[in-house]
């Protein structure tokens, strides 16, 4: 009882601090209902200038208070908050007795009034069971007091020295008056502490003897029963005995299950405190195949902690996915980054849950952390591969559009616009899209039929596209010729357009100059002489314009060549993003290459052999996916052994598209194409001969351009040549490009 020397219980203080917060609002309250009251009268006699200076002062007071009520109300009563009120109601009493010294009444700073308002706030305030609180408001108010004072002191010394109870030493006398009452208050805050530490300890020794006296009593009743209850026990405590046994067999045998289930879980089970280093409670064996360290090592932070294997640049965002989980309650779920013991990067998944106690209170946080670095670098592989399946569409010397299966157009690229003026915001459906280019509506119903017939032979030839040549209209008005391909995919249709308008040109041109070339020699024999020097240069000109027509034949090749080729690639590539993201990325690069090297070489009439032979084990490559090793390319010379020779471009390109086309295979009978060269210096292409039954239909322009190509660079001429079993081309190769005809 003599001990009084103990702290009080939080809960107790809390208590007592809340008890006390309330008088001072209601104090407050009472204080606004008062000045309210003077207000009005002081106003009514006439001081208006001073009614209206105190009414911004009241209104600051007033909201001040209905703030402290409302956190009141909600128990919410930090320090800082205390401290707010107490600097709230000592400056707002100084500012207004400031502001009345300086309107109409200067003893307002020494008046009565002032001196009983500031002790009344330290007895208010010594309720409230903080001694810092109560000292820091005696401290503000002396300093407020006597800052007001002097203030108006120095701007009239005269004024305040004339009487006695407004000189400074009066001012002096009245501040260690206050203080005075503040020591008292702090004493008697400090009476309070003591006595409610005394009234605590008393009700403990109450509480102690009376419990001590009715233990005694019940011991005694207890014990009587115990003697007669000790048979019928100790019968129970057998029959208990034998069912904890039974209990603990199945104890056992339910934490070898639980044992058993999360060993074979497919990530790590855990639970952790939630602390600054999520200090490990359990961990299943599951965490040494992610991290590389034993389960004992996290246990209690033992040899290492879990925060110290977050890769640092993930470790603010999974403290922020935690601290958002707790405050809400509810599971978080994120990837992010640890570091093997090993020093690699691995990628995990987390799912988790704050768990609580009864009283709401976070008591762990239960997680399964899952490896997932796999499906990272697949969906890492996989995003490359897509960009640079878009980069080679967006940048392909052709034009492409793609609708959805409601008939939206949902792309075209670069060559589209560019070729026929519309943008996509230009063509938002197929319907629209289709009435523009083909305005003609007896062509457009020839067209639909076209492209039906295409899209059918495309299913029945897996995958096996057929051109068509048609017409279409641009933006400006002006048409286009075009060769298209089109197809029905399983997302949508896509189509391919290459613009022949300049080939369609010169072959009307060759037209007219063939119609004039027959005119001219119906009427030779009689204009022989006259007419020699024009036949020359029409002889001359025509010469001029099959040689513009077989590169114009030549170009179109390669642009024809570029589409179909184009659209049957990406229809592999789209199946390859899904089922191999790295044999697709793979698949992308040689696509590139493919088509960079005819965007390179496409002006060139000839081509290093070197250089095309790089560009063919490319196009080999795509091959070797899209058929799944039904042809098979056996290339049986070295290119450094024939540096300095040189082929035209494409040719052995043409030829393989070429044996493709007319011949059947499968991987039981692949088709066999060998390629060496003779002692002539011929490149040899060989193939096996297994006939299609319904032949395709050729264009005309591969095996005779490439003889045309030739004929125009050197005498020596491609020889092609049939028997039972092979098909055999030679194509010559050229030891200096200056050696033409």
């Amino acid at each position: 009882m003599q001990n009084l020397k103990i702290k009080l219980p939080k809960t107790l203080l809390k208590e007592e601090q809340l008890r006390g917060a309330r008088i001072s609002v209601y104090f407050r309250w009472v204080f606004v209902l008062l000045l309210t009251a003077l207000l009005i009268i002081q106003y009514s006699l006439g001081h208006q200038e001073v009614s209206k200076h105190a009414i911004i002062f009241l209104s600051i007071y007033f909201l001040s208070n209905v703030f402290f009520s409302i956190a009141l109300h909600k128990n919410y009563d930090p320090r800082y908050l205390r401290f707010l009120g107490a600097t709230i109601d000592i400056a707002v009493i100084s500012y207004h007795i400031y502001g009345m010294a300086q309107l109409s009444d200067y003893t307002a700073v020494s008046a009565a009034a002032t001196i009983f308002i500031i002790p009344l706030f330290f007895v208010i305030y010594t309720f409230r069971i903080d001694r810092g609180l109560l000292m820091y408001l005696i401290f503000i108010s002396l300093l407020g007091y006597n800052l007001v004072y002097f203030t108006n002191y120095y701007q009239n010394p005269l004024l305040y020295n004339e009487f006695l109870s407004l000189s400074p030493i009066s001012q002096i006398f009245k501040s260690v008056y206050i203080a005075v009452i503040g020591l008292l208050c702090i004493y008697l805050q400090n009476s309070v502490f003591r006595f409610l530490n005394k009234q605590l300890l008393e009700a403990e020794e109450k509480s102690k003897l009376d419990t001590e006296v009715k233990i005694a009593q019940e011991k005694n009743l207890y014990a009587q029963k115990l003697i007669e209850k000790e048979k019928i026990l100790n019968k129970e405590l057998e029959d208990e005995i034998r069912k904890k046994d039974e209990y603990s067999k199945e104890l056992k045998e339910t934490q070898e299950l639980v044992n058993n289930i999360i060993s074979n879980l497919i990530g790590a089970v855990s639970r952790c405190l939630y602390d600054k280093n999520f200090t490990a409670k359990f961990y299943s064996d599951k965490i040494y195949d992610i991290t590389g360290y034993y389960a004992t090592d996290f246990i209690d932070n033992k040899n290492i902690s879990f925060s110290e294997i977050i890769h640092p640049e993930d470790a603010a965002r999974v403290k922020e996915a935690v601290e958002d989980s707790v405050k809400n309650k509810k599971p978080y779920s994120l990837d992010f980054r640890v570091i093997h013991k090993n020093g690699n990067t691995v990628w995990v998944h987390e799912n988790g849950q704050p768990a609580y106690d009864k009283k709401g209170n976070i008591v762990y946080l239960d997680g399964i952390t899952t490896d997932i670095t796999a499906k990272k670098q697949a969906d890492i592989a996989l995003k490359k591969a897509e960009e640079k399946f878009k980069r080679i569409v967006e940048t392909s010397p052709v034009a492409i559009s793609f609708a959805d299966i409601d008939g939206k157009i949902s792309f075209v690229n670069d060559m589209f616009t560019n070729l026929f003026g519309y943008k996509i915001e230009d063509i938002p459906d197929f319907k629209t899209y289709f009435r523009k280019i083909y305005p003609d509506e007896n062509y457009r119903e020839k067209i639909s039929s076209i492209w039906l017939n295409a899209t059918e032979n495309a299913k029945n030839n897996k995958g096996q596209i057929e051109p068509y040549e048609i017409v279409m209209t641009c933006k400006d008005g002006t048409e286009k010729h075009v060769i298209a391909y089109t197809a029905l995919l399983e997302d949508g249709y896509l189509a391919i357009f290459n613009d022949i308008s300049e080939l369609k040109e010169a072959e009307m041109s060759l037209s007219k100059a063939k119609e004039e070339l027959e005119t001219l020699n119906l009427n030779l024999e009689k204009q022989v002489e006259e007419r020699t020097e024009q036949l020359t240069k029409v002889n001359t000109q025509l010469l001029k314009l099959q040689k513009e027509n077989l590169q114009s034949q030549f170009e179109v090749l390669k642009q024809q060549v570029n589409p179909h080729f184009l659209f049957n690639s990406l229809n592999v590539l789209t199946s390859l993003i899904k089922v191999d993201a790295d044999l697709a990325e793979k698949f992308t690069e040689r696509l590139s290459k493919v088509y960079r090297h005819v965007l390179e070489n496409k002006d060139k009439d000839v081509i290093a052999l070197s250089t095309e032979m790089e560009f063919l084990k490319a196009y080999i490559f795509l091959l070797d996916i899209r058929f799944a090793n039904k042809i098979v390319v056996d290339i049986r010379f070295k290119e450094k052994d024939f540096d300095g020779y040189y082929v035209v471009p494409l040719a052995l390109q043409l030829l393989i598209e070429n044996a493709i086309k007319h011949n059947t295979f499968s991987k039981k009978s692949p088709l066999k194409i060998e390629m060496f060269i003779d002692k002539n210096n011929y490149l040899n292409i060989i193939n096996n001969l297994q006939n299609r039954e319904s032949q395709m239909n050729s264009t005309g322009v591969g095996v005779v351009n490439i003889s045309k190509r030739y004929s125009l660079l050197t005498e020596k001429e491609p020889v092609f040549e049939m028997t039972n079993k092979e098909f055999i081309a030679k194509i010559p190769l050229i030891s200096n490009i200056n050696d033409k005809k």
